[in-house]
């Protein structure tokens, strides 16, 4: 009998010993799943944020360049501003330095030959024109030696910043007619136009002649030999110059002053 009972203990605490075992496994079991479970979605969660944070600095890059890029292009864009900007004032200034100003008309009256000798005798008036084209003052009548036809004059050319500018005193070259006269004459033969000390005629639009004018003609030599005084003006140049043309019974020619040079004669077309 206490055999007996010996193995049912026995039995029975290997039995509890199996059932332990079997709980602490299981357990055990549990717990390490738990644990897996728990560390993957720690993994996981690790890794969202991860890559969260690494989409913040894709993000935080992309905003500092596309930043950068704004500034850069409105940098190109006050740059660009500026460059037309510089475009329109250089366009603009050599328009004006290219301006052409009608200063007189030379009509062709008559042409005659003489039988003697064989010279071409030619009747021309000289007319003097205001900015807008208009006649002023009355026309001078002259008959040269020749087909060939001079206009001397005295000229004054200002630095182009004056021209371009538009200075109301150095805006445009100054020209004072001085004589004209044919291809057979001297100058000393030919005929006065505008003296010096007067007002020019193409300047004329009332009043007395302005100090500024009047020291240019006065001193106009003065200012030819004298660069530093000359330079003080304003003045880039000042000498005498004659234009001529071969001119044609019956057609005029414009006497044209450009802003910033001298002088043309061009026909005008019939």
């Amino acid at each position: 009998m206490g055999k007996i009972t010996e193995t049912v203990q026995t039995v029975n605490s290997a039995v509890r010993t199996f059932l332990a075992v079997v709980l602490v496994g299981g357990a055990g079991l549990g717990g390490l799943t738990a644990f897996n479970k728990y560390t993957e979605r720690d993994r996981e969660l690790q890794e969202s944020t991860q890559a969260l944070q690494t989409t913040k600095n894709e993000l935080a890059a992309a905003q500092k360049t596309l930043a950068e890029q704004l500034v850069a292009i409105q940098n190109l864009e006050e740059d660009v501003a500026a460059k037309q900007a510089t475009i329109e004032r250089l366009e603009t200034a050599m328009a004006l330095l290219k301006v052409d100003r009608r200063l007189a008309r030379l009509e062709v009256v008559s042409q005659s030959q003489e039988e003697a000798t064989g010279l071409i005798r030619s009747k021309i008036r000289f007319i003097e024109l205001s900015p807008n084209g208009d006649v002023i003052g009355d026309p001078k009548e002259f008959e040269i030696s020749g087909n060939v036809v001079y206009v001397d004059n005295w000229i004054v050319k200002f630095d182009d910043r004056y021209i371009e500018s538009s200075d109301l005193q150095r805006g445009t070259s100054l020209c004072l007619f001085r004589r004209i006269f044919g291809e057979n004459q001297t100058p000393m033969d030919g005929y006065s136009l505008d003296e010096v000390g007067m007002r020019p005629q193409v300047y004329a639009r009332g009043g007395s002649l302005s100090d500024f004018e009047k020291l240019i003609w006065r001193d106009f030599w003065e200012f030819a030999n004298d660069p530093r005084r000359a330079a003080e003006m304003g003045i880039r140049a000042a000498n005498g110059e004659a234009v001529s043309m071969q001119v044609k019974e019956g057609m005029s020619y414009n006497i044209e002053l450009r802003a910033s040079g001298g002088l043309s004669i061009t026909p005008i077309e019939r």
